[in-house]
């Protein structure tokens, strides 16, 4: 027990510390449209959307080719775009939780992408293995697999995941990892977009979306008007 509560407590210490310096987060704006982020985390530790940009406020388009030095989080790309009721994100060979602490990485992933255009939302996800596992995409929205994952805990992943907000903007996530360890979550949103339908004005910036992998249906830090997912009932297959 204590070996798993070292590795999991160096695990969210090394995540946290050099993102969370760096990132900043989406400007709120009266103005509505767009809005999308790379990557964000809650729960142990909290990085703000990064990128975050919205359709209200320029730039409407930003990038990152990489984050600060830290042993847990790699990838080529973070970009995030929003323009009129159009918004994108996207991130390009990432891999969580990599050597140092485990010897393969929790999740891994070659592309990951979330689209939302006039309140419809679409992702794409090209080679994703979680803790070593392929994982088979292009399954229904909402769909989830969780995998076992020695020295962390019950590690789960939402794909494709997408909340309609009560104003009636969409929020598509590309993937959703949670992290159930020792009692404690941690959540991380990796390419998000939040549109509406042509005529209605979504949130300047995404809302935050904590839930507990241990119980999905109650968020940790629940928001004052929290939105309202929408459940499929599917389990993704994982190989390997």
């Amino acid at each position: 027990m204590r070996k798993h509560f070292i590795r999991y407590a160096a695990v969210a210490g090394a995540l946290a510390a050099p993102l969370a310096a760096a990132a900043t987060p989406a400007s709120a704006t009266t103005a509505g449209g767009s809005s999308a982020f790379g990557l964000s985390a809650t729960g142990l530790l909290s990085i703000p959307q990064t990128p975050a940009v919205s359709s209200a406020s320029a730039p409407h388009d930003k990038s990152l080719t990489k984050l600060p030095d830290n042993r847990l989080v790699q990838l080529s790309v973070l970009r995030a775009r929003a323009m009129g009721n159009r918004s994108e994100a996207s991130v390009v060979d990432l891999k969580i939780a990599q050597a140092a602490i485990l010897k393969t990485a929790v999740l891994s992933a070659k592309v990951i992408t979330s689209k939302c255009v006039d309140g419809a939302g679409s992702s794409k996800l090209v080679d994703v293995k979680l803790a070593g596992r392929s994982i088979q995409v292009g399954a229904s929205p909402n769909s989830t697999v969780t995998v076992p994952v020695q020295g962390v805990g019950g590690v789960r992943v939402t794909i494709n995941k997408q909340v309609h907000n009560p104003n009636g903007s969409l929020t598509v996530t590309g993937l959703e990892l949670a992290v159930q360890a020792l009692g404690k979550s941690q959540v991380i949103d990796i390419a998000s977009a939040t549109c509406a339908p042509h005529g209605k004005t979504p949130p300047a910036t995404p809302p935050s979306q904590p839930s507990d992998p241990g119980d999905p249906g109650t968020p940790q830090s629940p928001p004052a008007e929290a939105p309202t997912p929408t459940p499929v009932n599917s389990d993704l297959p994982v190989t390997g």
